[in-house]
């Protein structure tokens, strides 16, 4: 059990699981912009209760555009998206062909605000699409949780995008992997990262900094009002054929409540074990699964000198313990910050509690339960006495889905293929979607399709991870030396032949593709052209690459062009904090009251 993944369920997946998404079949005619990367069009914002027939643009906007009896009983859909083309085609006209461009970008909505979502945005900015709108339904962006590892495939895209020196400015190469039996004998040794012949490190680092490097780079690079908190999605309606999703949402500021309706170019779940794009997609599902475990986690300050240089995972086939340091001792802080994540049967759990993973517990809840535990020099208890604070949640995943993607939405992360925590795969695999999902809507002008790529890629394998961690992934090893020798050993080679344990650590890795032999021949997900750490306007950050010119061949559509609005949100104007908020002129703008309760 690795502490990086918080958030899990069990059953077998469909038989036709490892087939790619394809389109929805009866699509309608595609219109005549398909070519771009918009083929719907600009996105809309409607109040939450407009019924079809409902007038929800402002009128006055569009007056002289499109006359009132041009086409009578024409609905937002028709005369009011002509009137929308007719718009377009005379900025073409005044700007020289730079408001058409602007006007090919697609919007996209990107539901969740962590390491997912922020990713996913990043990604998207460095494939060239500007037009990128984060909601959280946290009224912060307060990052919160333990430790997590990253292994070298993520690392890797990181790295692409510019971040792996912010990373690693608080973070701890980890170069060594310990598996112990409970009696306290070694069972396996591995080496990690960079010591393992990677071109990348496998990094150790605490989520909160992790987050707040995402978060910052987001700001940088795409506006301070990407990240849009407080909002919450509330429901996704499918449209037929690739029709844009209108999404739902609800944004709270204090006593206010405010109700409306989007309708982005791609609308991309990115959040978590709870989606609620994922239910919209799958409304039959249920909750996540429990699997009969108990883990609590947390962060202690250690004195360097009492925190060993290597991650260990130790115990048996009832009981685990992962620890491991995660900073650098440094000038502002000399203690070391040491990771771990504890993990027990129970007997029952509350249901409302199914992935929560911050529900803060006392460390006397359960310390008892590892006196005793030592590896190496490695005091699990003393370890727990000096912690900050615990947190208990069940263990729980979720089945493989046969399906990811339906017409412009999708799903990344957790919300696509949330997986029990045994093999360090939450973030990571979470990172490598991101990109990979960034590269095939650069790759493909069609966005049904580049989505239907994406999965085809990603799907099956992260199908075949689930199913791997449900099986106790890397962590087998040590089930197999407790089963076969229970009360101990003198000689591991004699319980678990290296031969053995050296299959069970490859095997592991090839499902995820992240052995080293694949991850060394670089990122297969960048883009020509792309500049990752370039803002979406003004000058780039101190020391940045400044932006360059499309390479020849490279997708035309979305990509970064001179004249590129300054904002590319679904929201701004007036404010992000509070509603009713501003929206840009893609989108139609809210009016002051309709749809904005305040609440009993």
């Amino acid at each position: 059990m690795t502490p990086d993944h918080t958030t899990q369920d069990a059953t077998p997946a469909t038989p036709d699981d490892t087939a790619p998404a394809a389109p929805d079949a009866a699509a309608p005619d595609a219109p005549d912009d398909t070519a771009g990367a918009n083929p719907g069009g600009a996105a809309r914002a409607t109040p939450d209760d407009a019924t079809p027939d409902d007038d929800v643009l402002d009128d006055a906007a569009l007056d002289g555009v499109v006359p009132g009896d041009a086409a009578p009983g024409a609905t937002c859909g028709t005369a009011r998206e002509a009137a929308r083309a007719t718009c377009a085609r005379q900025e073409a006209a005044e700007c020289g062909g730079a408001a058409a461009a602007r006007s090919l970008e697609p919007d996209i909505l990107v539901v969740g605000g962590g390491i997912a979502g922020l990713t996913t945005a990043l990604a998207l900015h460095a494939a060239g699409f500007v037009r990128v709108t984060v909601v959280e339904a946290a009224t912060g962006t307060r990052p919160a949780g333990a430790g997590l590892n990253l292994m070298p495939d993520a690392v890797r895209e990181l790295d692409a995008l510019g971040l792996l020196d912010r990373l690693e400015a608080d973070a701890v190469r980890t170069g060594e992997l310990r598996y112990y039996h409970r009696c306290g004998a070694l069972v396996a040794r591995e080496e990690r990262g960079l010591r393992a012949g990677y071109r990348w490190p496998q990094l150790s680092v605490h989520r909160a900094h992790l987050q707040r490097v995402l978060a910052d780079a987001v700001r940088e690079r795409l506006g301070e009002g990407t990240l849009v908190t407080g909002v919450r999605v509330t429901g996704v309606d499918r449209q037929p054929g690739d029709a844009r999703p209108r999404v739902r949402i609800e944004h709270r500021s204090g006593a206010v409540r405010s109700l409306s309706c989007l309708e982005p170019d791609l609308l991309i779940g990115a959040d978590g074990v709870r989606s609620a794009v994922r239910s919209a997609l799958h409304p039959d599902e249920g909750e996540p699964s429990w699997n009969g475990m108990l883990v609590w986690r947390g962060v202690s300050r250690m004195d360097p000198r009492r925190a060993a240089p290597f991650m260990l995972v130790a115990g048996d086939d009832r009981q685990k313990a992962v620890v491991h340091p995660m900073t650098e001792p440094s000038p502002h802080r000399p203690e070391v910050l040491v990771n771990w994540a504890l993990a027990m049967p129970a007997d029952a759990v509350d249901e409302r509690f199914l992935g929560d993973w911050d529900r803060p517990v006392p460390v006397g809840r359960f310390l008892g339960h590892y006196e005793g535990w030592e590896f190496d020099g490695v005091s699990v208890p003393e370890v727990l006495r000096a912690a900050d604070g615990a947190y208990e949640y069940p263990m729980v995943d979720r089945d493989p889905l046969a399906r990811w993607s339906h017409g412009r939405t999708t799903l990344v992360g957790d919300a696509a293929h949330a997986m029990c925590p045994v093999g360090s795969d939450g973030a990571t695999q979470a990172v490598v979607d991101a990109r990979a999902l960034a590269h095939a809507l650069a790759v493909h002008p069609d966005p049904v399709e580049a989505l239907a790529a994406y999965e085809a890629e990603r799907r099956p394998a992260m199908t075949e991870l689930q199913r791997a961690d449900r099986g106790l992934g890397p962590e087998a090893v040590i089930h197999l030396a407790h089963e076969r020798a229970p009360g101990g050993f003198t000689d591991i080679d004699d319980v678990v032949p290296p031969e053995e344990r050296r299959a069970i650590a490859a095997r592991y890795a090839a499902t995820g593709a992240s052995d080293r032999e694949t991850v060394n021949q670089g990122s297969p997900y960048d883009v020509p052209g792309a500049v990752p750490g370039a803002p979406a306007a003004g000058p780039p950050p101190h020391g940045a690459p400044a932006p360059s010119a499309p390479a020849p061949g490279a997708p035309a559509h979305g990509l970064l062009a001179p004249g590129s609005p300054t904002r590319g949100s679904l929201f701004h104007g007036t404010s992000r904090d509070t509603p009713p908020y501003g929206v840009s002129a893609r989108a139609t703008p809210f009016h002051d009251t309709p749809g904005t309760r305040v609440l009993p």
